[in-house]
């Protein structure tokens, strides 16, 4: 079995070779999809995250629903791995990641959380990028609060390698739309 590491690599190179244009059409036929899913459910408070290096971009949705109130991750600790949440307005934070300025609930206050990742597979187990943070906090959250992999359609159904301190997500949002884990 290949190590994380070794897996990390390679899905990031793997989305990274991704066009830009192609990913950014993704961006928006998966934004689409969650303006959906939210309406349907009336989901006005979501746990979302800004795009890095070649991530899925949310901020369609950010900007196209101002009405919603919007969570971002800023990073709290280390050691342990620890999150906590705020809303825009956003600052260059930990490793150049946009985070908010003000981040006062250390768990985010929110009906939906997304969760990125580099791979996700069919039970809903995902390959993040190494800090622990999601880990953690995924099973603080309480049962109310739906979690949701995003990510595109080509960094789902892989095999991602399961560990005891792993914590799955109940649904993936790709550009295909939302599916439900089980």
């Amino acid at each position: 079995m290949e190590t994380k590491a070794a897996l990390r690599a390679f899905h990031l190179a793997r989305r990274d070779a991704v066009p830009t244009s192609q990913r950014q059409a993704w961006s928006e036929a998966l934004c689409g999809h969650l303006a959906r899913f939210c309406r349907d459910r009336r989901i006005t408070r979501v746990g979302a995250f800004w795009p890095t290096g070649s991530e899925v971009d949310l901020r369609p949705a950010v900007r196209t629903h101002p009405e919603w109130l919007w969570f971002f991750p800023r990073v709290a600790s280390t050691h342990p791995p620890r999150l906590a949440w705020g809303t825009e307005p956003l600052e260059s934070g930990y490793r150049g990641l946009q985070e908010p300025v003000l981040a006062q609930h250390f768990l985010p206050p929110v009906q939906l959380l997304l969760v990125p990742g580099l791979a996700f597979d069919d039970s809903g187990c995902r390959l993040g990028y190494g800090g622990g943070f999601f880990d953690a906090l995924l099973p603080q959250l309480p049962e109310e609060v739906m979690t949701v992999g995003a990510g595109f359609e080509t960094q789902m159904h892989q095999a991602v390698p399961e560990e005891p301190h792993d914590w799955p997500v109940q649904g993936l949002l790709s550009e295909r739309g939302v599916r439900w884990i089980g």
